[in-house]
């Protein structure tokens, strides 16, 4: 996608990606990068307003922001990218705005491409399970079905909830179910709890990007309304139980996760202490705690009774996506 051997006469379509790097004493440094992309490859455009670059080999746009994250994953950052195992996450992006158009044209028959969650549970059945779990939310979906006729709005849905199964099998983890315009999912812990909850955080990371710049890219190209989300994640010990033919899980986590993603913002990442206290100290840095109002958050630590703590993911100052520090 990159060389440094073509000459500049060339004409290559380019770009400045700043990056801000903080040190464990507090300071910062800002470094610039100049991006320069092969222009048999890729032409600048606008669309709706918004500038980017036609790849010509996918036909894809991929929007001038969307191009920033992509890069900077390809920078060390201290939360890394979607494993090894996986695809990188430009190839992510081509391959949802793919998919989603062949769902809008050819009519939506849900593809539940994801580890069957009842399966797992059933190999678990009578034991208390350590798992990470997460919702992830549209924002204002009511209003949205307030101007969008049924129909359409469940297009929407469907959409969103597609993708974001894509990611939580990419991410080891399964969908526990879909609760009206919520995905709920859980990971297992495993013997690596750090490691464990720095998926998941990735995981949330790559769902607000996905929908950012490859769902609502794509939906504004079909006329829909863009997606706002916001994910909550908390760590903790939960029961399996059959409820009615399916099985599910009940505990203080599964409880607290919800309280959490309504507090979340919109394109925000809320994490219980738990989750923060597992994280490597130098991914610490991403994260701030909030402060809130004993009328707004007044839960305790299950274990020690003690306040519970919550923390957001930074934002990024363009006021778009996460900030990747």
């Amino acid at each position: 996608m990159l060389s440094k051997n073509r000459s500049r006469k060339e004409s290559w379509p380019e770009f400045t990606l700043e990056k801000v790097i903080r040190s464990s004493k507090g300071g910062e440094d800002r470094l610039e990068f100049v991006i320069r992309l092969d222009p048999k490859r890729y032409e600048r455009k606008v669309v709706d307003g918004g500038s980017g670059y036609l790849d010509r080999q996918t036909g894809t746009f991929i929007s001038e922001d969307a191009l920033k994250i992509v890069f900077d994953e390809m920078i060390k950052q201290p939360i890394h990218g979607i494993d090894a195992s996986t695809k990188h996450l430009y190839s992510s992006i081509v391959e949802s705005q793919a998919r989603i158009k062949k769902m809008l044209k050819d009519g939506l028959r849900f593809d539940s491409m994801i580890t069957p969650s009842e399966r797992y549970l059933e190999s678990h059945m009578n034991m208390k399970l350590d798992v990470i779990v997460l919702y992830a939310d549209i924002v204002d979906s009511t209003a949205m079905s307030m101007h969008l006729p049924a129909d359409r709005l469940a297009n929407l849905i469907k959409v969103f909830m597609q993708e974001m199964s894509y990611l939580i099998a990419a991410y080891h983890g399964y969908v526990l179910k879909y609760a009206g315009d919520c995905v709920i999912a859980f990971f297992p812990v495993g013997s690596d709890v750090g490691e464990a909850c720095t998926r998941v955080v990735n995981c949330a990371r790559a769902m607000l990007n996905i929908t950012r710049y490859a769902v609502n890219q794509t939906l504004r190209e079909y006329g829909y309304p863009e997606l706002r989300i916001k994910i909550g994640i908390d760590l903790g010990e939960n029961q399996i139980v059959r409820l009615g033919g399916t099985l599910d899980l009940l505990g203080y986590t599964m409880s607290i996760t919800a309280k959490i993603v309504e507090l979340a913002k919109p394109w925000q990442i809320v994490v219980g202490k738990w989750v923060y206290d597992a994280l490597p100290e130098q991914f610490k840095q991403s994260f701030r705690e909030l402060r809130l109002s004993k009328h707004a958050w007044n839960y305790r630590d299950s274990r020690e009774g003690k306040y519970y703590n919550l923390y957001a993911l930074r934002e990024s100052r363009r006021g778009k996506g996460i900030r990747l520090i």
